[in-house]
């Protein structure tokens, strides 16, 4: 009884990690697509700890539901309040916003940090591509295309080695996902 409790459960969850992955991603605004959501809970004086995997111009909001959380990032997996252990943050009593360039190294490692104020801050965390970010460099290179164009200089058509490469890029946030879940549920279930 109890091991088909646990296939059913781990069917269900299987087949939900599956759907979600599996699923488009949300445009929110003109200018922003949403990539993920994570919702938590940090004690006072606390970090709450998180790796972000996707690829290029990125905006992280950080928004407090309770209590004051501040934000920090680094490209280490464990950013801290000290100046020289995060290279963005945002400490405000209202919603905090980081924008991460695209040749920012990943992983990136996200931390949020409870308030001393409260003893619990609840906290939601969403990670938009900053899409107006690319339409700026897509028209710096469309102006430099013109300009080369006027000179008459030849230029190489895009290698589809490159082409493959990208699209290799932007599936591996949810390949790690998977990956994660999956080790998750092996620890949980025989360690």
């Amino acid at each position: 009884m109890r091991r088909e409790f646990i296939l059913i459960l781990l069917g269900i969850i299987s087949v939900s990690t599956l759907s979600s992955l599996l699923t488009t991603y949300v445009q929110v605004e003109a200018d922003k697509l949403l990539l993920d959501t994570v919702v938590g809970v940090v004690g006072a004086g606390n970090f709450s700890y998180w790796q972000l995997g996707h690829s290029g111009p990125l905006l992280v909001e950080l928004t407090s539901l309770s209590g004051d959380a501040d934000l920090y990032v680094s490209d280490s997996l464990r950013p801290s309040y000290e100046v020289d252990k995060n290279n963005f943050s945002s400490a405000t009593c209202g919603a905090d916003t980081v924008s991460i360039p695209a040749e920012f190294p990943r992983p990136i490692g996200i931390g949020v940090f409870g308030d001393w104020s409260n003893k619990v801050s609840e906290y939601s965390i969403q990670v938009f591509l900053d899409t107006s970010v690319l339409v700026r460099d897509e028209s710096v290179v469309e102006h430099a295309k013109i300009n080369t164009e006027k000179t008459e200089v030849p230029t190489k058509p895009p290698s589809k080695e490159k082409l493959s490469t990208k699209r290799g890029d932007d599936d591996r946030p949810r390949l790690v996902k998977f990956l994660s879940l999956l080790d998750m549920i092996v620890e949980m279930f025989f360690l």
